[in-house]
């Protein structure tokens, strides 16, 4: 879901980093392996799932530009058929 310009997913993913970054160093603080491996999991989600939102706007510009491509030769053709 888009919000003005930004992607919703994008910016939870994102806030998702910063609580495994914070996890991990609470963890390391206080001494506690299953709280560093916890924030070092979440943080690896996140980077996952930002990289998966921007291969999906890279697909969508991609998709968006051969739209623009195909209407202009249909407009094109029309102008050609119209002369």
């Amino acid at each position: 879901m888009n919000v003005g310009k930004v992607d919703l997913n994008q910016l939870r993913g994102v806030s998702d980093k910063g609580v495994g970054l914070a996890k991990e160093l609470v963890g390391t603080l206080v001494g506690s392996e299953s709280l560093q491996r916890q924030g070092e999991a979440q943080q690896d989600r996140a980077s996952e799932e930002l990289k998966a939102a921007r291969k999906q706007t890279e697909a969508q510009a991609k998709e968006a530009k051969a739209d623009m491509i195909e209407q202009k030769q249909k407009a094109a053709q029309r102008a050609k058929e119209a002369s």
